[in-house]
């Protein structure tokens, strides 16, 4: 009963919850004139809701039951044996199986034992599916020997009767296909009987069904008004991801009719949707998921949550809350966006797709866009960190707005004031507006923030805490209402420790951080770039070279401190210089020993917990760039790492620069600088 149940509210589900689901009636098909007497005296003792009562052939079963669905809107069907097994198969029904009861049974055993006339006689009893009480015990019970044959489907029931019929049974028990075989081979048979007992119980599960289908329709009305009525779009979807039910708002969102959407996977209705976290949420690996939705002239926000029944995933529920985009105040403040190039034309797919290893960042830059506050950006600048900050402005609400981008790196601190509040000569005619004026109603990116000098941070944090700036007079005040973007390639709280920002700064900006991985850490994207850069310059010079795999695998294994700046660069040059067929290690090597020796040297000095020439920190505290660092005894301390690892690797210089993290271009020059001889 229970699994017809749930069938039948599937039914219901897939009907939609807008469309009105009558609970019609039920329908009873028996095979026989005796069972149809039996169901009309039930009927006489109470009220059921049966619409239709009749006797029907099992090879016309499925006929009657399609047409009692299709004209009369039957939801519940009564049978027994094979018409019940074939209308479960070919229909969407609910069905109540009509199950002989172990007083039917005793008294059908009882009858067949008289009927063959012999002590503990051999009783074979052929069944459909569901068909049969527990037998567990009749042997012992009733002094037979009682073996059961089930039938699963019409092709296998002659194979199932013949190997039955090699044991010999005494008697067969069994329906009319059954009965007309015994009688072939000249056995006696009997037909099942009933005292009424199992109809009614049948009938009154059935009713059972009736009347919880009844109470689901009321409150599948219930839940169907208040769908509609909700300003949200909300959508139901099953463990597989797809689209059970959906209301008016959520075909709007969508464009697509719920009627073409049930059944959909729902990534089809929502492609920026990542699959792997929807998968997690629907089965219960995550509370709640939210994001924003590229949509037209909106921006919904989507929350996804999944739903749980005892501990169990059922799917879940998607609602869509549809946001109006913040108002632009000028007529032609877009026109003038395009014409100034305040317009931010990366988004997120631009990298998602073909960057994997900046997967996670890029599902952070996706919430955090959602709000208004500042984010402040780690990592070296570059391609990814140009996309993902307009790719934040283009995932949130401030897409119409203007997105600018400054960077204040080599600025004076005049420089830095004029570049973000304007000119302060009051007497200038169109004096010029600074980036946070223009920036109104959109973002501003700052590029290298940890240069911001400490008076002007003052003014930016107070300007970040009152949303106000003053513009030429005292009485020319501008409310901004813009998003900031801050960008540093610095450990921004090392800044903070050494009082190059200030305290306040630091926790307005540092609350919603993102860090973007450098390409060292990621060997699949810097394979993917490699590969790409590589077939641009070849296809762009009209030259084609084979790579070794010593030569590649020297390239994947490079740190690339500049990221892909610094690799699309090398490949360019690379492809321009190379004067063979085959790109080689050997000329690799050359070509990074060449152009990038020197930036070998930090991660050397990192290595061996040695402080790097020219680091912040070293700067802070004395300001006379490159130092050399002594052990205790005042020595080299660089020059003693050398010694010991050459006599390690017993002088080997290859081996030596291997284990030193560095180039043996990097090592011979070292030995010579500190006087060393092998």
């Amino acid at each position: 009963m229970n699994i017809c149940w749930r069938k039948f509210r599937m039914g219901l589900l897939g009907a939609g919850i807008r469309q009105e689901v009558i609970v019609s009636g039920i329908a009873v098909f028996v095979p026989d004139q005796e069972m149809y007497g039996q169901v009309k005296e039930i009927l006489k003792e109470k009220e059921y809701h049966v619409k239709i009562l009749k006797v029907i052939e099992t090879e016309s079963a499925v006929y009657e039951a399609r047409k009692a669905i299709s004209d009369e809107g039957i939801n519940i069907i009564v049978a027994r044996g094979k018409q019940l097994s074939d209308i479960r198969r070919y229909t969407n029904v609910a069905v109540s199986e009509i199950q002989m009861t172990a007083q039917e049974m005793g008294l059908l055993v009882n009858k067949a034992k008289a009927a063959v006339g012999k002590a503990n006689p051999k009783i074979a009893v052929f069944y459909w599916e569901n068909m049969l009480c527990d037998t567990t015990y009749f042997d012992i019970l009733y002094g037979i020997r009682l073996t059961r044959y089930q039938f699963r489907d019409e092709e296998d029931w002659r194979n199932i009767f013949i190997r039955a019929c090699v044991d010999r049974p005494d008697i067969i028990i069994g329906g009319k296909s059954a009965r007309e075989a015994a009688d072939r081979q000249g056995i006696p048979s009997l037909a099942y009987l009933s005292t009424g007992e199992s109809i009614r119980i049948a009938m009154d599960n059935a009713e059972s069904l009736y009347a919880m289908a009844e109470a689901e329709q009321r409150n599948y009305a219930q839940f169907s008004t208040i769908l509609d009525s909700s300003f949200n779009g909300i959508m139901k979807v099953t463990n597989s991801g797809k689209v059970l039910v959906m209301n008016r708002v959520m075909e709007q969102i969508t464009g697509v009719a719920e009627k073409n959407a049930v059944g959909m996977q729902v990534g089809k209705l929502f492609r920026e949707l990542d699959s792997e976290l929807l998968s997690r949420v629907i089965h219960g690996g995550m509370e709640n998921y939210t994001t924003f939705l590229n949509n037209g002239s909106s921006k919904p926000v989507m929350v996804i949550e999944p739903i749980m029944v005892e501990g169990k995933p059922e799917g879940a529920i998607l609602s869509c809350n549809r946001l109006k985009r913040l108002e632009i105040d000028e007529e032609n403040r877009l026109n003038e966006q395009y014409l100034r190039g305040y317009v931010a034309h990366g988004t997120f797919d631009d990298i998602e797709q073909k960057l994997t290893g900046l997967k996670e960042t890029i599902q952070l830059a996706k919430l955090y866009a959602q709000s208004s506050s500042p984010v402040l950006i780690e990592g070296y600048a570059g391609l990814e960190q140009d996309a993902i900050c307009q790719g934040i402005h283009n995932y949130s609400l401030r897409k119409d707005g203007p997105f600018i981008a400054i960077n204040l790196a080599g600025m004076s601190e005049g420089q830095q004031m004029k570049t973000l509040f304007g000119s302060e000569d009051r007497e200038e005619a169109g004096s010029e507006k600074g980036a946070i004026w223009q920036a109104d109603k959109g973002t501003l990116v700052i590029q290298s923030i940890d240069k911001m000098t400490l008076p002007v941070q003052y003014h930016f944090f107070k300007m970040l805490r009152s949303k106000r700036i003053l513009h030429n007079s005292i009485e020319n005040v501008k409310i901004v209402d813009i998003r900031i973007i801050a960008c540093t390639s610095k450990d921004i709280d090392t800044c903070r420790r050494l009082n190059r920002m200030r305290s306040d700064l630091y926790y307005s900006i540092n609350a919603l951080k993102i860090r973007i991985p450098p390409l060292c850490e990621r060997p699949w994207d810097t394979a993917y770039l490699l590969d790409s850069y590589m077939k641009k310059y070849m296809d762009q010079y009209y030259r084609y070279h084979a790579m070794t795999a010593g030569a590649r695998k020297t390239l994947l294994e490079y740190r690339w401190p500049g990221n892909s700046i610094q690799l699309k660069s090398f490949c360019e040059r690379l492809i321009l210089t190379v004067g063979h067929r085959t790109i080689t290690e050997e000329y690799v090597e050359e070509l990074l020993e060449e152009l990038y020796e020197h930036t070998q040297e930090p991660d050397f000095y990192i290595q061996h917990g040695l402080t790097p020439p020219d680091s912040d920190e070293e700067d802070a505290k004395s300001g006379e760039g490159r130092r050399v660092d002594k052990d205790s005894g005042g020595r080299d301390a660089f020059r003693e790492v050398i010694l010991e690892t050459l006599k390690l690797c017993h002088g080997n210089r290859t081996l030596t620069a291997k284990k030193l993290g560095i180039s043996t271009t990097t090592l011979w020059r070292k030995m010579k600088n500190y006087g060393i001889e092998i």
